[in-house]
């Protein structure tokens, strides 16, 4: 009953205040004092309510009386508005807590709530547990959160970055069996090979360039070279790839008429039809669909690349690449390839699913399938070395925690590992701290997952190869990229640990313990810490193509947009977990916008991402005192030359961005056909219906733990020379032969 009655006083207060507009100031006046009283009357009477807890909760800590939604989460097993109202809603989809979307959502509303602390901070909160009485509690708390939130609703589609929105632009027009002149092909396949190959081992690098020297050799001479359908999809999503990553990169060669747009059609029409999709799965319709999903998330289709890697990490399932392989006549070294095909999909689908907040397909138990071994590219081939490697990696899983007492070389395979082991440490943090079931932990179980959580991505930090060891002073010139990757990779990773407690957890927690209070501020300083790292790696002049060269360039965005979100977020909290001076956040927040500013000129994900940090900027400036034009580089004289942006970042608040040795290199080395009509009706259509939708200085102590006792510069001198990529990663191809299976027709290419 009592329930009842304080429903009926937030329902009877939130009516008063919209009437409060129109009537006159003085009745205005009387209202604001009525409701004012009647809101406190509703938190005494919540509160005593929380007094009476359930047998099992009494005589227990405060953090161990409250559910794990009293995080930064809050509503982890929710949906909190209609997703089928529209076709933005549909295109954005369903994106979870994890996801940076949701903070700069929430961020949103908290923003337009002219307060210094969000409105929805001080509770009701449940009770942990799984029991229907929890559970009902918790729904219950959460409803009276929801009718006291004066916040405006803010929908998720309106502060997404991402370009779902925008369609994927297949033009059935294109002649499928057209390819580009000799020397476009290779810079495509170059832009393909060199960035991303080693990232996602999607193919067979040497079995890949051999067949394209074979056709393109057969249309030299004239005589007709027979490959499948399949593998021009193939090579024409691996043109798109590369033409995209070429548009981001500014080349100055000439595409042709080949863009990204008619590759990937091309690529549609000869191997997405609705019939390839549904026939028996082969190793190449693996491919193709992870390919297609690369695609997708590099062009800002994060939405649909998720769709399409759950396809093919389904197609990988239905082929056993997930599991050991003990087929006596498969080899050693092909063994090795099918491993890598998995660890790729793996990685790719990992880094989707944490971009939209998702669950992962590609789940841990269900998969036995060893880890890659230590062995350079050049080297596969090399059947006494592999059988030699394999006898003593062999048992090596996913399942076991990375380890210092062997060191490994580097090299592809161990790249690649590397890359997996940290993946698994973000599916389980995901998992772990934002499922659903999540919210079913007390608060102090939470924080026990945290630092579990954190312990897990140390040890896997002090087990890095020695070249990928980007807390080295020295670290080697030849894996600059991929120590950047790792870098960002680890980053990411550490704030989405700690990012749970990036609330004012002290407002919500009653009779909290002295040591949950510190373990919560400790961690939250360690997530601002960790966004300040990330914009720490960025280069001391503004290159975007140089960037692009050298890290992630697949899921920039994404890392710069996660780490300014939670600088803003810091900022809306009054910078209350952080020691520094408030100018050492806001000189972060100004170099990750200015970054943004000159990376939008040609990528649509960035454009929106510096529109959305604007609106939030222009609004927080005043509660935080700041110069919105000022954070925003308005007030800069525009000389042409993007390094004055982030040079005068660096020195308007005090100058504290110090040089780094990746940096200094950067400074160095920088400078800078006939159609054939189709029919709209046919098989692509259908499958297009399936993605289509109708109408400080940073302490370095605290972020690389292990890391004091060298020099603060020493910390940060991981990168000394240009960028030289690492040897790329084989991943075995079927033999010839088996690209014609029965109902598949062999094409003669083009001459």
């Amino acid at each position: 009953m009592v329930n009842r009655v304080i429903e009926y006083n937030q329902e009877m207060t939130v009516l008063l205040k919209e009437l409060a507009d129109n009537v006159t100031e003085e009745k205005k006046q009387q209202i604001d004092d009525l409701t004012r009283r009647a809101v406190d009357g509703a938190s005494e009477a919540a509160s005593s309510l929380r007094k009476h807890d359930p047998p099992g909760l009494q005589g227990r800590d405060g953090e161990d009386k409250v559910s794990a939604d009293i995080g930064s989460s809050e509503e982890l097993d929710i949906v909190d508005e209609d997703l089928l109202r529209d076709e933005d809603s549909r295109a954005a989809g369903f994106v979870g807590k994890s996801s940076e979307l949701q903070w700069l959502r929430r961020l949103r509303q908290d923003v337009e709530h002219h307060e210094a602390v969000p409105s929805r901070g001080s509770g009701p909160y449940g009770p942990p547990g799984a029991d229907t009485e929890a559970s009902s509690r918790r729904l219950e708390a959460l409803r009276q959160r929801q009718r006291s939130d004066s916040n405006t609703h803010v929908p998720l589609s309106s502060s997404t970055f991402y370009l779902d929105d925008q369609g994927v632009g297949v033009d059935y027009a294109v002649h499928p069996f057209e390819l580009p002149p000799m020397d476009v092909a290779q810079n495509l396949i170059e832009g393909y090979m060199d960035t991303v190959q080693d990232s996602f081992p999607i193919l067979s690098r040497s079995r890949f360039m051999a067949t394209f020297h074979e056709v393109y050799a057969s249309m030299e001479h004239g005589a007709p070279h027979l490959v499948p359908d399949k593998w021009l999809a193939v090579l024409n999503l691996v043109f798109a790839i590369g033409a995209q990553y070429s548009h981001l990169v500014e080349e100055s060669w000439h595409l042709h008429g080949f863009d990204h747009i008619s590759c990937v059609s091309r690529a549609h029409i000869l191997g997405l039809s609705t019939p390839d999709l549904i026939s028996h799965q082969d190793l190449m319709q693996v491919q193709i669909t992870a390919l297609l999903a690369l695609y997708f998330l590099i062009t800002g289709r994060v939405n649909r690349a998720w769709v399409v890697i759950g396809i093919s990490v389904r197609y990988a399932h239905a082929l056993g690449l997930h599991v050991r392989n003990e087929d006596r006549s498969t080899t050693i070294s092909q063994k090795e390839n099918l491993v890598r095909i998995w660890w790729a999909l793996y990685t790719l689908e990992g880094t989707l699913s944490t971009i939209v907040g998702r669950p992962s397909s590609a789940i841990e138990d269900s998969c036995s399938a060893p880890l890659p071994l230590p062995v350079a590219v050049e080297r596969m081939s090399d059947d006494t070395l592999i059988s030699q490697i394999y006898a003593q990696y062999q048992g090596w899983t996913i399942h076991q925690a990375p380890t210092v007492a062997t060191p490994e070389p580097s090299n592809a395979g161990s790249y690649l590992k590397c890359r997996a082991q940290v993946g698994a440490i973000t599916q389980q943090a995901v998992a772990d701290l934002y499922s659903a079931r999540a919210i079913e932990m007390s608060w102090k179980k939470m924080q026990q997952k945290i630092s579990g959580l954190r312990d897990q991505l140390e040890r896997w930090l002090a087990s890095l190869p020695s070249g990928f060891d980007f807390t080295q002073p020295k670290a080697h010139a030849t894996f600059q990229h991929e120590r950047l990757v790792l870098n960002m990779q680890y980053i990411e990773t550490k704030i989405l640990i700690t990012r749970p407690c990036l609330c004012r957890l002290d407002d919500r927690i009653k009779n909290q313990t002295e040591a949950s209070d510190r373990f919560n501020k400790d961690t939250a300083k360690i997530c601002v810490r960790a966004a300040e790292a990330m914009a720490d790696l960025l280069p001391a002049n503004i290159d975007v193509p140089y960037l692009y060269r050298t890290g992630p360039w697949w899921s920039l965005v994404h890392n710069l947009m996660q780490a300014l979100t939670v600088l803003l977020l810091e900022a809306s909290f009054g910078m209350v977990h952080v020691s520094c001076s408030d100018d050492e956040i806001l000189s972060r927040i100004k170099i990750l916008v200015r970054w943004l500013s000159a990376m939008k000129v040609n990528n649509g994900m960035a454009d929106r991402g510096y529109s959305l940090a604007s609106e939030i900027l222009r609004k927080l400036a005043p509660r935080i005192n700041a110069n919105a034009s000022h954070l925003l580089g308005e007030d800069i004289n525009h000389t042409g030359d993007p390094a004055a942006y982030y040079t005068e970042a660096q020195t308007s608040f005090g100058g504290h961005h110090r040089e780094h040795p990746f940096l200094a290199d950067f400074n160095l080395q920088s400078g800078a056909a006939s159609n054939q009509p189709t029919a709209l009706g046919g098989p692509q259509a259908d499958y297009m219906s399936m993605f289509t939708y109708p109408v400080a200085s940073t302490c370095y102590e605290e972020i690389l733990p292990g890391c004091a006792g060298g020099s603060e510069t020493d910390h940060l001198n991981a990168f000394q020379n240009g960028p030289q990529l690492g040897d790329p990663i084989m991943a075995q191809y079927e033999e010839l032969s088996s690209f014609f299976p029965a109902g598949d027709t062999a094409r003669t290419s083009p001459s």
